[in-house]
């Protein structure tokens, strides 16, 4: 691939993450208060509120793991997971319509997912690409 490829492809991967980032550690954050929209949807999809606090650790720690090279395969898998739970979640209360929201966040962590993928906390040889 050529250099120039190369930096492009680099920044998009860093765009969509850093977009990414900035989503789930707010909505992430978000998921930790009794009092809001996000209680009230969990409960109204009968969810105990420790699951709640665990999908908001997880949002959370996925948001804090994009933001580094080596860790952000992680993270884009953890926010993939949990969009796909979010989009059966809506399908099994027969709200399909819900679903689109998902998709943007779904396909974005899988381009870094899949972006990152060889730079995820695995050794380096002396002289191999980053």
């Amino acid at each position: 691939m050529g250099n120039r490829r190369r930096i492009v492809l680099d920044v998009v991967l860093w765009v969509f993450a850093l977009f990414l980032a900035w989503v789930f550690a707010r909505q992430g954050i978000a998921k930790f208060s009794d009092h809001s929209g996000w209680a009230r949807a969990f409960r109204s999809w009968h969810f105990p509120v420790w699951f709640r606090v665990c999908v908001g650790v997880a949002e959370t720690a996925a948001a804090l793991l994009l933001l580094a090279r080596r860790t952000a395969f992680a993270g884009a898998a953890i926010i993939v997971a949990v969009m796909l739970g979010a989009m059966a979640t809506h399908v099994w209360w027969g709200q399909p319509g819900q679903v689109t929201s998902e998709i943007l966040p779904l396909l974005l962590a899988t381009a870094v997912a899949i972006g990152r993928r060889r730079s995820f906390i695995l050794p380096r040889r002396r002289g191999a690409r980053p």
